[in-house]
């Protein structure tokens, strides 16, 4: 590789922007600069924080970084983190993720956490003993830290979080949801929703509320059963749902309509039905949202929204690459539109159900 300093600029009477000149003024070795500036081998010894401060007073004094060349990749080495769930939906994320990264010649390590906490420590613990170039975050995070690594988080994360992000339109995603029931007449809607603040759930159900409010209508806490779903068993995840849709049934005015935030539940949903005598969709339509392999392989095909999970993957790897080939760039967010998949699980609602 051409050695940094050796890089010409014509700055007219201005000292020349040099190695030595960024050293000096961030109070670092010149070796330093170089490693940052150069490429990843050996920078496995300058951590993020000050790579980012290099390039970003190298910007500052007119350093030439567009003649900067590399003899290795940026990005050998990527550790994937995906919480210990059993639910399967972000298989295909990793799929389109490990393949974009495959074809940018990029090794990809995967991590089972059981927490957020327990991710972001083996990711800054890879870091530093040089073992991987950057991280990715696949699903929804509560928690974050400030991580000295190249990283991009695949979901929600807590607001205000200034981090590199791909996530699908949650909140749209729910109000094309309240926006298909309307068309069909459904004007008292329910919905089963995590008990989780601004989770991916969290922000379909502010989707549908939006919408409705919109129409003058409602969605009351009543007709809303929230629970932490990913902790609870399948015995008690079952009972839930069942007092909330036998509660549903004995009320004046029923729900016509149950949104479900995820096609787990859904399914979980019209298995209850059936075992109420209850029909689908013309006692109560039923809609889900991911779209999985199985969902129109349900008793009754499941109308629900399709979550992009291939196009998050991909946008992640390329988010990192990017990151990683500009470190003084500010965070970026994509969000991916989601859209909706109507199947035989919804109708309009019978004439004598109709409220207002």
């Amino acid at each position: 590789m051409e050695s940094a300093d050796s890089m010409k600029q014509d700055t007219g009477s201005e000292p020349k922007a040099s190695v030595r000149m960024i050293a000096e003024r961030l109070g670092v070795s010149p070796a330093t600069v170089s490693l940052a500036l150069n490429g990843r081998k050996p920078s496995g010894s300058v951590s993020v924080s000050t790579r980012q401060q290099v390039w970003n007073m190298a910007k500052e004094v007119g350093y030439p970084l567009s003649q900067l060349r590399s003899k290795r990749p940026l990005l050998e080495r990527v550790a994937v983190f995906l919480n210990n769930v059993t639910n399967p939906v972000y298989s295909e994320t990793l799929l389109h993720l490990c393949r974009a990264f495959s074809l940018n010649g990029v090794q990809v390590l995967m991590y089972l956490t059981r927490t957020d906490r327990e991710a972001y420590k083996i990711a800054q613990d890879l870091s530093r003993r040089s073992e991987v170039d950057g991280a990715v975050f696949v699903g929804s995070r509560s928690e974050m830290p400030t991580l000295d690594i190249f990283c991009v988080f695949v979901g929600e994360v807590p607001p205000d979080s200034n981090v590199w992000q791909v996530r699908a339109d949650n909140e749209g995603g729910g109000r094309a949801v309240g926006e298909y029931l309307w068309s069909l007449g459904h004007r008292s809607v329910a919905m089963i929703a995590p008990l989780l603040a601004n989770s991916a759930g969290d922000k379909r159900l502010q989707g549908l509320r939006t919408f409705l409010a919109e129409q003058g209508e409602s969605l009351p806490d009543n007709r809303i059963l929230r629970g932490n779903f990913d902790k609870a068993s399948d015995v008690e995840v079952r009972s839930m749902v069942s007092d909330f849709l036998q509660t549903n049934r004995q009320s004046s005015n029923p729900a016509t309509a149950l949104f479900c935030f995820n096609d787990w539940i859904a399914g979980v949903v019209l298995k209850i039905l059936r075992g109420m005598n209850v029909r689908v969709p013309e006692d109560i339509s039923v809609v889900g949202f991911d779209d999985g392999i199985y969902a129109e392989l349900l008793d009754v095909p499941l109308t629900t929204v399709h979550h992009p999970f291939d196009t998050l993957g991909t946008q992640a790897a390329e988010l990192l690459l990017e990151q990683v080939e500009s470190p003084d760039a500010s965070p970026r967010v994509l969000i991916t539109r989601c859209r909706l998949v109507g199947r035989q699980s919804c109708s309009p609602v019978a004439p004598a159900k109709t409220a207002k």
